[in-house]
C-alpha cells in the first residue's frame, strides 16, 4: 500500500509550526502520514531585502511572501514535493524567484513549474519514498506573459519563469467580428492569419490576446482552449516522468471557470486537460487557485482529478508590510463625484473590505456554497492502482492572528456537511462519495 496525500495551495506568511491548535495539528498529522504528501507553494519565499528581490509591477493581486526560512516549515507539515508555478511565482522577480529556489533546495524540497528556461520549468520534478518514486509536472494558464518562462536561441540566453500554458478563445464568426470592430475602436493592433486574430495594444506587440474563428456545425460564442503547443509539451514532460518514476503527478495552476456553472466549476479547456494528461500516463490531477474554494472530483480510468481541493493555508493578510498597490479599488472621487480606479494608502487591511464585488464572477472568490478545504489521500495498492481515495474535510481557523488561515479539521455534521457538499459538487463527473466516519470515501475499481 501507498499513501499520496495532495493539498491545494500554501498562501500565508508567518511560522505555523509553533501552533498548538489540536484541529491543525490533527489536519498536519494526516500531511505527515501519508508516504508522499505534494503542496502548491503560491508565492516566494524570500528576504525583501536581498539583491534583486522588489515587487513585479503586476502580480496576482497581492504580492505574497513567505519569510525565509519558510520551507523548513513545510518540511515540518510534512510536505515532501511541490509545485511552484503559478500567476504569483515572480511576484518579486527574478532576485525572488532565485531566493525561493536558494531556500527549497537547502531544505530539500523538491519543486516543479519554475525555471532558469522552458526546458527547465517543463521539467518534472522527483522524490523518493520508500520504494516508490513520484513525479511532478507543474504548470499554470492564468500567468501574466512577462513571467512565462523562455528558451534561449541564438545569442539571445533563456528566460527564467513560469511553465505557462497560454489560452486561445475558440470564436464564432459573429464574436470574430465583434472582436475586429472593438479593436478598430480602441485603436489597437489586429493581426488576421487564415482563421487566426492576434489583437495587442498599440507598442506592445508580445502581450498578445490569441483567438480563432471555428467553423465546426454548430458552434456559437466563446469556447477558451489551451494552446496545443503547450499541451503537447506538457505530455511530453509526463511521458517522460511516466519512464522514470512509479506515480506521476500532473499539477495547474488556474483561476478560470466555467462561464455558465460559475466559479466553483472548472472551465473545459481544464476537463479536457485532465484526460489528456492521464492519458498520457499521469496518475494524479490536480488543478488549484480557482479560490471558490471546493470543486469537484473525476474518476477517469481509475485515476482521480481533483479539480480544486481548495487553499489549505490562506491568509494574505499576514504579511506585516503590504505594498500601498494591494489596495486597487475602484471608488468615488471627492473632486468629480465620478467612478474611476484609485490606490488607497492604507496602514491596515481594513480597507480591502471596501474593494467592490465583481459583477463576475458572481461574488468574487471564495463564494462556494461551503467555504472549505479538503485533504485527499490516494491508496495505492502494490500494484500502483488506486484503490480508494480517503478525504479529510477542513475549514480555516479564525480568533487570533497566530490562527487565522491555518486549516483545521473538521468532524461530526460540519465535516458531514462538507463532504456532502463535494459530492454534490462531483455528481457532474459520475463520482459518488461516501460519509465514513467523518470522512469522504471515494472507491475505485481498477481498469482491468
Amino acid at each position: 500500500m501507498f499513501k499520496l496525500a495532495i493539498s491545494g495551495g500554501i498562501i500565508i506568511g508567518k511560522r505555523f509550526s509553533v501552533c498548538r491548535d489540536e484541529r491543525f495539528l490533527a489536519l498536519v498529522e494526516v500531511l505527515r502520514s501519508a508516504d508522499a504528501t505534494f503542496g502548491h507553494l503560491e508565492g516566494t519565499i524570500c528576504d525583501p531585502h536581498a539583491p534583486e528581490v522588489y515587487p513585479a509591477a503586476e502580480a496576482g493581486w497581492t504580492w505574497i511572501r513567505m519569510p525565509p526560512r519558510f520551507a523548513e516549515e513545510l518540511v515540518w507539515a510534512g510536505y515532501n514535493i511541490l509545485s511552484h508555478a503559478s500567476n504569483h511565482c515572480l511576484d518579486y522577480m527574478y532576485g525572488g524567484l532565485y531566493e525561493t529556489w536558494k531556500a527549497l533546495q537547502e531544505a530539500g524540497l523538491p519543486y516543479a513549474g519554475t525555471g532558469r528556461n522552458l526546458r527547465e520549468a517543463r521539467r518534472p520534478a522527483y522524490f523518493d519514498a520508500g520504494n516508490r518514486r513520484v513525479a511532478l509536472v507543474s504548470s499554470s494558464s492564468s500567468t501574466t506573459d512577462w513571467a512565462r518562462a523562455a528558451d534561449g536561441k541564438g545569442d539571445d540566453g533563456g528566460r527564467p519563469g513560469a511553465n505557462q500554458i497560454r489560452m486561445i478563445y475558440r470564436v464564432d464568426e459573429q464574436t470574430a467580428q465583434s472582436v475586429r470592430d472593438l479593436a478598430v475602436k480602441m485603436g489597437w493592433w489586429l493581426t488576421e492569419v487564415d482563421d487566426d486574430l492576434m489583437l495587442n495594444p498599440p507598442g506592445l506587440h508580445n502581450t498578445v490576446f490569441r483567438f480563432t474563428v471555428s467553423r465546426e456545425p454548430g458552434f456559437s460564442g466563446v469556447s477558451a482552449m489551451a494552446d496545443p503547443a503547450d499541451v503537447a509539451a506538457n505530455l511530453a514532460s509526463i511521458r517522460e516522468a511516466k519512464q522514470r518514476a512509479d506515480f506521476v503527478v500532473f499539477h495547474i495552476h488556474n483561476h478560470e471557470w466555467d462561464p455558465a456553472a460559475g466559479l466553483s466549476h472548472p472551465p473545459e479547456f481544464i476537463r479536457r486537460l485532465a484526460r489528456d494528461c492521464i492519458d498520457a500516463g499521469a496518475d494524479v490531477f490536480v488543478a488549484e487557485g480557482a479560490h471558490a474554494l471546493l470543486r469537484g472530483i473525476e474518476i477517469y480510468r481509475g485515476k482521480p482529478i481533483f479539480y480544486d481541493p481548495g487553499d489549505l493555508f490562506k491568509d494574505g493578510n499576514s504579511k506585516i508590510r503590504p505594498l500601498s498597490e494591494y489596495y486597487w479599488m475602484r471608488g468615488r472621487s471627492e473632486e468629480t463625484g465620478k467612478w474611476h480606479v484609485i490606490t488607497v494608502e492604507a496602514a491596515g487591511f481594513a480597507e480591502k473590505q471596501k474593494l467592490p464585488v465583481p459583477v463576475h464572477p458572481p461574488g468574487g472568490y471564495n463564494t462556494g456554497k461551503v467555504l472549505a478545504v479538503i485533504v485527499p489521500v490516494c491508496e495505492f495498492d502494490d500494484e500502483g492502482r488506486l484503490r480508494q481515495i480517503r478525504i479529510h474535510p477542513a475549514t480555516h481557523l479564525s480568533g487570533t492572528f497566530g490562527l487565522r488561515g491555518l486549516p483545521g479539521l473538521e468532524s461530526g455534521e460540519e465535516a458531514r456537511k462538507i463532504i456532502d457538499y463535494l459530492g454534490e459538487l462531483s455528481v457532474p463527473f459520475g463520482t459518488r462519495i461516501e460519509f465514513d466516519n467523518g470522512t469522504g470515501l471515494i472507491r475505485v475499481e481498477p481498469e482491468a
